[in-house]
């Protein structure tokens, strides 16, 4: 099987492919250069190394969110042209599930944690065993951290971005890796390997949207004028 994957979920973005029986290629690039700027180029660039066409893909799985809104719109219409011009399933994978995965059979629960900006994050926790305990959410940090009541290891740039709310707070944690706190394409291989391949379905394609898991801000301020 071939397999390409793309995340584009933040300000950095990857790809990989995995070609008939092993990861070919992975091409990650955090810099101030737009998804719609090098995406791209970066699938011709990983396809030309890799030897294979476009055609040659049996399946292509993208993180659907959440995550950052423009970079979530770009993959997926990416995902979606290549999808519909060469018939191609495609497999969409939750952020916050790419994430635990990284650090998938810790000793700990994993609680994946993504910054969300607003000083909110977007968040799930997960068993070692990759289990959903608490299903992915939107909310203030400190209302997710009064929930968790065992130790947990923590992925996610939101790991990052509250280092200091969370060491002050009351919960047994660790930090994960840094290279971990990132949602590479590569996991996406992973995880695509052990899922049940879909069937290539134009309609779901054509229908399926970014996992925002909340209103963008815009969205926001045209409900509240309405709402006057």
């Amino acid at each position: 099987m071939n397999i390409l994957a793309l995340s584009t979920t933040s300000s950095s973005g990857s790809i990989a492919i995995y070609k008939k029986d092993h990861i070919s290629y992975i091409n990650h690039l955090d810099i101030k250069v737009t998804h719609s700027e090098r995406l791209l180029p970066q699938i011709d660039s990983g396809l030309m190394n890799s030897k294979i066409n476009i055609s040659d893909i049996d399946l292509l799985v993208i993180a659907i969110g959440p995550g950052s809104f423009t970079g979530l719109r770009i993959g997926l219409a990416t995902a979606k042209g290549l999808c519909m011009a060469h018939n191609i399933p495609l497999l969409p994978v939750s952020t916050l599930e790419l994430l635990a995965n990284n650090i998938a059979h810790s000793s700990r629960n994993i609680l994946a944690l993504v910054d969300a900006r607003m000083a909110e994050v977007y968040a799930a926790l997960y068993s070692p065993e990759l289990d959903i305990i608490i299903p992915e959410t939107n909310a203030k940090l400190s209302d997710f951290l009064e929930m968790i009541k065992e130790p947990v290891i923590i992925v996610g740039d939101g790991a990052k971005e509250f280092s200091k709310e969370i060491s002050e707070s009351n919960i047994d944690h660790s930090f994960c890796l840094e290279h971990q706190n990132i949602p590479l394409a590569s996991t996406l291989i992973s995880i695509a390997l052990k899922s049940k391949v879909p069937k290539y379905s134009f309609v779901d394609i054509s229908e399926l949207e970014p996992n925002y898991l909340r209103k963008s801000q815009a969205e926001i301020v045209r409900n509240e004028k309405l709402n006057r």
